[in-house]
């Protein structure tokens, strides 16, 4: 198997007894063992460094385990096959690995985290050979990986029975990343894996975590649930509420008289999912936002761009954070996060999905600064409706040709500059990315964007990562980055 290809989510199982099963990634989610343990959840986020190369980062999950000062072992999570995760979407985002697993109550003084294999995908721009990656003009794409490891960690973690509580697994894949001899990842180095029960300032009382931006294809929805499957990222169930807001950002509108509600969301359609991990494990949908209305299944990929023209002018490369693929015998529907794809262009359409930031002042109008092939840039997410993809050679392993072009949230991390109304300056970014000849700004929305980490805008300083739409600076807003969401490091 190529080492930037992976398998979807599996079914994931607790090995205790479980009752009442459904939800995140087929796991327990509600009420599940009422015998007088405690029911633990467990998010997972990443710290970053700024002005990294990596592109892709994946880390599979094997197991999760708790042990007393006895040493008394119990598991907390035991899938059938590995659980991918993708760092460089979880600078900004976060993300559940379990909910509401059944843990005996009690002191817990360590925990363990076994993983698969790590790979990534890294741009080696400095014009030298790093390792195996060959020094090229302007760059060269490589495969990175590494060796399965178990990180133990200590931890001070009282259960109580009967309650509902909640851990942070943070991993920082710049720690890991291990140059002593070439490049190679390293998991069993200093500080790669921590663990926190403390949230995050900037998540709303009440809750745990947030989960953020699960993209996919329903497969069932009510007006009190939704559930979504994505061929890279796997399955997500979630509760809605009558505080659930639903956005229809595509111009021209896709609901039924430029109204978004719940009716405009069918089997078929593709959803962008907000949502909250509240203080009784259950997964609340927070917002729906409607990316494509239509119920006739297209394959779909989702990426970041890297400066290439793979198959010549008119073509750009891209490297998979997500993907829908409901054609049978399709590459796609084995490739998992890091797979390069050769996108050859053939619409005119290029759409932006505002996402929560629908309705917001500021946001640009016809599509400016996202409106043809010469706005797609290097550090930009996009999602692409294709066709025809087949098996290809070099770094993009697959070609395909994309039908049209929607603007998504990319995931940057930087060091907060000048603070100027409610936008900032953001230095740092990744050096592949060439848009921006000064520090660009980005721009907040008081009602609309998400902090974590920090109360609001004037409460950051330091290291920050963002989930923001990424505009080409010439013809696009004056701050070409519009955060969805904001966190403190």
């Amino acid at each position: 198997m190529n080492s930037r290809k992976y398998l979807v989510f599996a079914v994931f199982a607790v090995i205790l007894p479980l009752s009442s099963c459904s939800g995140v990634h087929n796991r327990c989610v509600t009420n599940c063992v009422p015998n007088g343990d405690a029911l633990l959840s467990i998010s997972i986020s990443d710290t970053p460094p700024a002005n990294t190369t990596i592109l892709s980062f994946t880390l599979p999950i094997t197991g999760i385990k708790l042990t007393t000062s006895s040493g008394t072992s119990v598991s907390v999570f035991s899938p059938s096959s590995a659980a991918n995760f993708e760092l460089t979407r979880l600078q900004s985002d976060s993300d559940v690995v379990v909910t509401n697993a059944s843990v005996a109550a009690g002191t817990y003084t360590s925990l363990s985290v076994a993983f698969g294999t790590p790979s990534g995908t890294f741009i080696n721009n400095s014009g030298a050979q790093v390792g195996n990656c060959p020094a090229a003009n302007p760059f060269s794409v490589c495969g990175i990986t590494g060796t399965f490891t178990t990180i133990t960690v200590p931890i001070n973690l009282t259960l109580t029975s009967d309650a509902h509580q909640w851990l942070d697994l943070d991993f920082n894949y710049n720690n890991a990343i291990d140059t002593s001899s070439g490049i190679a990842i390293n998991l069993g180095l200093a500080n790669v894996l921590t663990a926190t029960t403390t949230v995050p300032t900037g998540v709303p009382s009440g809750d745990f975590a947030n989960v953020d931006d699960f993209t996919g294809r329903v497969t069932a929805v009510s007006s009190s649930s939704i559930s979504l499957t994505s061929t890279v990222r796997g399955n997500l169930s979630a509760t809605i509420n009558g505080s659930t807001k639903v956005f229809d950002p595509q111009t021209p509108a896709q609901c039924s008289g430029g109204v978004a509600t719940l009716s405009c969301i069918k089997v078929g359609s593709i959803v962008s999912l907000q949502a909250v991990l509240t203080n009784t494990g259950t997964v609340v949908a927070t917002s729906l936002d409607v990316i494509d209305s239509a119920t006739t299944p297209v394959d779909e990929v989702e990426g970041t761009i890297y400066p290439s023209t793979c198959n010549g002018t008119g073509s750009i490369g891209m490297i998979i954070s997500d993907s829908s693929i409901i054609t049978t015998g399709s590459p796609l529907a084995s490739a998992g996060f890091g797979t390069g794809v050769c996108l050859t262009l053939t619409t005119s359409s290029f759409l932006i999905d505002f996402g929560i930031l629908t309705g917001q002042p500021g946001l640009p109008v016809s599509s400016a600064g996202f409106s043809s092939g010469n706005d797609l840039l290097a550090g930009q997410t996009v999602r692409a409706k294709i066709t025809g993809a087949t098996p290809a050679t070099g770094t993009n392993s697959i070609s395909a040709t994309a039908t049209a072009m929607i603007l998504r949230f990319s995931r940057l991390t930087g060091t907060f500059g000048t603070l100027s109304g409610t936008g900032f300056t953001i230095s740092g970014l990744p050096s592949y990315i060439t848009a921006f000849t000064a520090p660009p700004e980005a721009q907040t929305f008081t009602n609309a964007t998400l902090f974590e980490g920090a109360a609001n805008v004037s409460s950051l300083s330091g290291t920050v990562s963002i989930s923001a739409l990424f505009y080409n600076p010439i013809g696009g807003p004056t701050q070409p980055l519009q955060a969805a969401k904001v966190r403190q490091h």
